[in-house]
């Protein structure tokens, strides 16, 4: 059997997994997505850094990746090309995922609950009272956040925290406090109100830069 080798790097593509290999598009169809045990986030160090693999259905993040990748998957292989590209063997032992490297060391994975995902990256959503309008959340790894209108809204910028499934942001300079609640099996964030007279906003996470 042909091991693939571990490509943790920026800017290589896989051009040859497509040579011998015939793979499902984009993951698996959408009932057999619901029972693919990888459809997880998965947890674990490689090479004494920390390791992340998040899969959202037939997208997934990488490590603390922003942007996302496509993946594709076999019975015992898993296909990962974008910022960071890598093919591995997999299997399932006890509960983890193991990994097979090229220098055929072994990366055990752990299962992390769905409210353990980061919630960095881009949200948007439209208030319910404010027809036409839209608002785009985008948060940062580093606490930092901004928000604006679109179209044509300038940036506000300021600080998120979390506590569990309450997320709090504080916007600069007048200290404007926004509550809201992460849902993370619907992946959004809701909020009784955002701006003033917005009414309840609700806001979806885009893993792909919208198109406006």
């Amino acid at each position: 059997m042909k091991k693939w080798g571990w490509k943790l790097n920026r800017t290589v593509v896989l051009l040859a997994v497509a040579a011998g290999l015939v793979l499902p598009t984009a993951g698996l169809a959408q009932n057999q997505q619901e029972e693919n045990p990888l459809l997880q986030r998965w947890v674990g160090t490689h090479k004494t850094r920390p390791l992340f693999l998040d899969f959202y259905s037939d997208t997934m993040l990488v490590v603390n990746d922003v942007r996302v990748t496509s993946f594709y998957t076999t019975p015992d292989s898993i296909v990962v090309v974008g910022d960071t590209s890598f093919a591995v063997h997999y299997r399932f032992a006890l509960d983890r995922l193991l990994l097979r490297t090229e220098e055929g060391n072994v990366i055990t994975m752990s299962h992390q609950g769905p409210l353990a995902r980061p919630l960095w990256g881009r949200w948007l959503g439209q208030p319910s009272r404010m027809s036409g309008q839209r608002i785009e959340l985008r948060l940062f790894g580093t606490g930092t956040a901004w928000w604006r209108q679109i179209p044509g809204g300038e940036v506000t910028e300021g600080e998120w925290d979390r506590f569990s499934r309450i997320i709090t942001f504080t916007w600069l300079p007048d200290s404007t406090v926004w509550t809201g609640l992460y849902d993370p099996m619907a992946n959004q964030l809701v909020f009784e109100e955002t701006i003033p007279e917005s009414g309840v906003t609700v806001l979806h996470r885009f893993y792909r830069r919208p198109s406006y």
